[in-house]
């Protein structure tokens, strides 16, 4: 009987011991699973760090690039302009208009241009009877340019008023108000930056005159600036215009335009061109500014690539490529 009692009170012992040697079996096998996961995690961890540093950088193909109007341009040195804002328009210099009578009153008995022509210095627009010799003569335009007006018709009998104007649209000159708070600031000589009012047609000039006395109803002076266009030009008489008169110039290392430099993350940046079609923002330190301008003191150096224009679509791709990213 105390054979048979000390053997059914070993068994639950050895039960228990087996038990025990079960469990620390398991406990290091899942040591082992956790510490080769924690390594996994750890490698995760490291190949994510390594996608967040090159999440500053996005690919935009040059064809999409030409679609979105991105320009990239050289940095380089320039002006910092101070500069006053006119408004004005774009009118004929005064050699350039010619009003053409007929020298000697009789009725029309030809016209043989009309409004919209080119004609050249000595080309015939009318014909026109003398009433006291019974002779046809020609009418001829003085200068070379495009029929503007047409103020005759065959059987009129000429009078005072002219038969054709014709201008040369190569020879403008934009006619820009000058507030009497301004008159001070404003003299013959300074360079005028020229634009339609929706920015197209840039055009350089100098102020030529200012004119002395005011406008009775504006009160303003007239600044006058000749232009010499091409046929190509989008400036026409007549056209309302804006213009950007340089008080002031000073010369920088490197300058860009004023919307290259962007804020992204906090930081100002400028978007710059690593590869074909690779951008990342630089950190840059900006210096002097003036209304169109920035220089760049730090961080961008002369010949390097970067977005001059439209640098606002690069910086909402990036921002929603890291959005996206997290």
């Amino acid at each position: 009987m105390k054979k048979s009692s000390m053997k059914l009170a070993l068994a639950p012992l050895a039960l228990i011991l087996a038990l025990g040697a079960s469990s620390c079996g398991n406990s290091e096998a899942d040591s082992e699973k956790a510490g080769a996961e924690a390594g996994h995690e750890g490698e995760e961890s490291e190949e994510g760090h390594a996608e967040e540093e090159g999440a500053d950088r996005i690919t935009i193909t040059a064809a999409s690039a030409e679609a979105s109007q991105i320009v990239v341009s050289q940095a380089g040195p320039g002006a910092l302009q101070e500069t006053l804002s006119l408004t004005g328009r774009i009118m004929l210099q005064p050699a350039a208009r010619a009003e053409i009578h007929a020298p000697y009153p009789g009725p029309v008995r030809a016209v043989q241009h009309n409004i919209g022509d080119t004609v050249q210095r000595g080309t015939t627009l009318a014909r026109v009877e003398s009433s006291e010799s019974l002779q046809t003569y020609s009418v001829v335009t003085p200068i070379s340019g495009v029929v503007l007006e047409r103020q005759t018709n065959i059987g009129d009998v000429t009078g005072e008023a002219p038969l054709f104007v014709v201008g040369d649209l190569t020879r403008l000159q934009a006619e820009l108000n000058v507030v009497p708070r301004d008159v001070g600031r404003v003299s013959a000589g300074q360079a005028v930056i020229i634009t339609a009012l929706d920015g197209s047609a840039p055009t350089q000039a100098r102020l030529a005159s200012v004119l002395p006395t005011a406008d009775s109803h504006s009160q303003t002076l007239i600044a006058r600036a000749p232009i010499a266009v091409s046929g190509a030009s989008g400036l026409r008489p007549g056209m309302a215009i804006r213009a950007n008169v340089v008080l002031a110039s000073q010369d920088a290392a490197v300058v860009v335009p004023v919307d290259a430099v962007q804020t992204f993350e906090g930081r100002t940046v400028v978007f710059v061109r690593v590869s074909e079609d690779t951008y990342e923002p630089r950190d840059v330190t900006v210096g002097r500014a003036s209304r169109d301008s920035v220089e760049i003191t730090a961080g961008l150096t002369a010949g390097e690539s970067y977005v001059s224009q439209n640098a606002f679509l690069i910086k909402s791709q990036l921002g929603a490529s890291a959005a996206d990213h997290h």
